[in-house]
Formats: C-alpha cells, sequence, structure tokens
C-alpha cells in the first residue's frame, strides 16, 4: 500500500541525516505533526499513522519525510537547530520544582512561579489536580508532562503561545487539549506534550480566563 507520505530519500550530501535521532528529535517532529493536526493539515488517521513511524524512526533522515509536506521547519535538536532559551540558573536557585503531583480522594493545586521538568509526574486517582503553568517557568523549550486520570481529573492552565499536544489514551474518560491561539504558532513556541491514561476520568488543557474590567 501506498504510505500517505512521501518516502523519497534524503539528498545524499545532507550528512547530518544520517545521524542517528534522539528522543528529542523524535519529540520535535512529534509536535510538528500535532500542529499539522490541529490546524486540519492531517486527518486524525494520518497523525496516527505518522506518529507511530515518528517513533519507529532511527535516523534523522527517516524523520525528516513525515513532514516533508507541511509547512514547518524541520530542524529538530541533532540537526543543529537553536536551542530553547533557558532561564538563568541563577534565577532559579530558589524557584520551587515539581517532578510529581498526586491526588488520592483529594485535591491538589500548583500555581504562581515554579520550575516545570520535563517529566513531570501527576496522577489524579478519585481526586482532582490543577496546573496552572500560567506563571511558570519551562526547564525547556519543549517538555512532557504525564498526566494520569483514574476516576479523577487532571486539569492544566497553559498560556497563550504555549502549545499543547496530546499523545496519551483515554478510555472511557476524556482528554481535550484543543486550545485557542490568537496568534500563530512559530517554530520557538514553547511545547508541552502530555502523555499518560485516562480511565472514566478527564485531562483537559484551557486557557487562563480573561479578566474583564468595568469602567467606572
Amino acid at each position: 500500500m501506498t504510505p500517505p507520505f512521501s518516502m523519497d530519500p534524503a539528498p545524499q550530501d545532507d550528512r547530518r541525516l544520517a545521524l542517528r535521532a534522539s528522543d528529542a528529535d523524535r519529540d520535535h517532529v512529534a509536535a510538528l505533526l500535532g500542529q499539522a493536526l490541529s490546524e486540519g493539515r492531517l486527518d486524525a488517521e494520518e497523525h496516527s499513522e505518522r506518529l507511530e513511524s515518528v517513533y519507529q524512526a532511527k535516523t534523522l533522515g527517516e524523520l525528516r519525510p513525515l513532514v516533508a509536506d507541511l509547512p514547518v521547519s524541520f530542524t529538530p535538536p541533532t540537526a543543529g537547530g537553536a536551542p530553547a532559551a533557558r532561564s538563568d540558573p541563577a534565577s532559579l536557585a530558589n524557584m520551587p520544582v515539581t517532578d510529581s503531583v498526586m491526588a488520592v480522594f483529594g485535591e491538589q493545586k500548583r500555581r504562581g512561579r515554579w520550575l516545570v521538568r520535563s517529566g513531570l509526574d501527576a496522577k489524579a486517582i478519585f481526586g482532582s489536580i490543577e496546573l496552572d503553568l500560567t506563571e511558570a517557568v519551562l526547564e525547556q523549550r519543549e517538555l512532557t508532562i504525564s498526566a494520569t486520570s483514574i476516576f479523577g481529573e487532571v486539569k492544566l492552565i497553559v498560556p497563550e503561545g504555549v502549545m499543547v499536544v496530546n499523545e496519551g489514551t483515554a478510555i472511557l474518560g476524556e482528554r481535550n487539549m484543543e486550545l485557542r491561539q490568537d496568534q500563530p504558532y512559530t517554530a520557538d513556541s514553547p511545547i508541552v506534550h502530555v502523555r499518560g491514561l485516562t480511565l472514566l476520568g478527564s485531562v483537559e488543557a484551557r486557557r487562563p480566563k480573561k479578566k474583564w474590567f468595568k469602567n467606572r
């Protein structure tokens, strides 16, 4: 069967494409596919097929054809793309850090200025978790959050300009990551990959509520 995307070999003079792909490279391409899905350039079946190929890819040359027909910039970290902007380590020294949040028959909230690390684990079991990223500092431009909800709910509050990619599984539950975006995303937009299992629960990402001031 003919694949739904171009598999033409990359130019032989681009030696970078022979390099082994890293997890960050695969996550970069997965994010580009997620963006294409949200823009309607790919349907759900095409996105699923390409995403499966992404995580089977061994080299950059195997990754590039997966986005060759999309209006995106193929700049995975290994290929020498611009590094993500990070805050000065000294300014983060005393900042609260959370590696895991769990709510069992209860409620947990994370708000204000805090450092969000890649690999943050949030588990809501018959409970509720709210992770507010509005004032948070992302350790990397592109990071992964594992959000698991079993008879519970996990809510992410994500500021404008940050892209959220749903890579989790829902079984008799709901995972809603569709966010409004007033301005188009760019190659430098922060990306949050949300993985994990939703079983008879919900995982939701939304923008902060806008404040309306009444004229006096």
